[in-house]
């Protein structure tokens, strides 16, 4: 199946990392063109630059909240390690009053009645004095080893929330770079909408068109794609596909898990959903979270995976997927995708 250019890694890494100046810039008009000419080369320029906006911002809203989920997981983790460590230091500080109480006794039955001085005790080396070991008993060395135990919990609860404080704070500054690189692209996207007027809005229009035509399943030999020839799926992946089909039209908005609206893992979430299979919002989360099936082996409701978008396998090399904003959910080819994986 061919690849179509703009799915290619490079363009999309390019597109997610590279530098946007270009999208807000001046659309410069070849000197000695007609005027229809003319009008045709800008607002095809503009529309690419808007295409390229609106995938950004889509991958971007994947980015962060792939971001929060993380940072959240940490503070989770936090929060779980700071009420471990209580409990750890409640029971070692328990256990060392026993100890040493424990400690003190064993002495004064030994003691021979002669003058002593105030006893010290190294509850480190307790249990090797050989005072404390001639006359410990079973019982003892079980406290002594619960101590031990307990110190050594604590000090692993202290350094899981040391680890989970680190990676907060990385997810934190993380997620603060994505929003921040998401309103500086939302604004040129906005900028670059504001151009779209009079004449070159017809024009742009006609692109959008051609561009998802363009990006249209393949039915081979030349004949155009046909929704109702798609084979039926079975068991939870076609209840998957069939939810997905009844969500077609529906317009792209951030963060959207429908029924009004979706984005591209928020359809792909809801669509499984309806399967009885949960699945985390998030593009790279659905496809490192479950089994990966080869491209060459997909089935109805596997969901298919390129860098920062996910969509719903339908059969015959069609997908269904919400592409991003300004758009809406529809059938895009298979060739678009990289990976794939089966949650049920």
């Amino acid at each position: 199946m061919t690849r179509l250019h703009f799915r290619h890694r490079a363009l999309l890494l390019a597109v997610l990392f590279g530098s946007v100046s270009a999208a807000t810039s001046l659309i410069v008009v070849p000197s000695g063109a007609s005027p229809v000419s003319d009008k045709q080369a800008q607002a095809s320029q503009l529309e690419a630059q808007i295409n390229a906006n609106a995938v950004k911002l889509d991958a971007l809203n994947e980015q962060i909240k792939g971001a929060q989920s993380q940072l959240d997981q940490a503070n989770a983790t936090i929060a779980d390690a700071e009420t471990r460590i209580g409990v750890a230091k409640l029971e070692t500080s328990q256990l060392e009053k026993l100890v040493r109480g424990r400690a003190a006794s064993v002495y004064r039955s030994a003691s021979n009645g002669s003058s002593s001085t105030i006893f010290s005790i190294d509850i480190s080396h307790l249990a090797s004095s050989q005072k404390y070991a001639s006359a410990a008993t079973q019982h003892d060395n079980a406290l002594v080893d619960r101590l031990n135990r307990a110190k050594d919990d604590l000090k692993a609860r202290e350094k899981d929330a040391q680890t989970a404080r680190q990676s907060a704070e990385a997810q934190k500054a993380a997620l603060q770079a994505a929003e921040a690189s998401f309103q500086a692209t939302n604004s040129q996207y906005s900028a670059l909408l504001g151009q779209v007027k009079g004449d070159l809005a017809t024009l742009v229009a006609q692109d959008a068109a051609n561009r998802a035509a363009q990006q249209a399943p393949k039915a081979g030999g030349g004949i155009a794609f046909d929704p109702s020839k798609i084979p039926p799926g079975t068991g939870r992946g076609g209840v998957a596909a069939s939810y997905a089909q009844q969500q077609l039209g529906k317009p792209y908005c951030y963060a959207g898990t429908g029924p009004a609206c979706f984005d591209c893992s928020g359809l792909t979430m809801a669509a499984w959903g309806a399967a009885g299979v949960g699945l985390p919002h998030n593009s790279e989360a659905q496809i490192n979270g479950f089994p990966n099936v080869p491209m060459s082996a997909l089935v109805s409701g596997d969901v298919v995976w390129s860098p920062g978008h996910v969509g719903i396998y339908m059969g015959g090399g069609a997908v269904i997927h919400a592409p991003h904003t300004g758009d809406v959910v529809r059938y895009i080819d298979v060739g678009y995708f990289e990976r794939a994986m089966r949650p049920g």
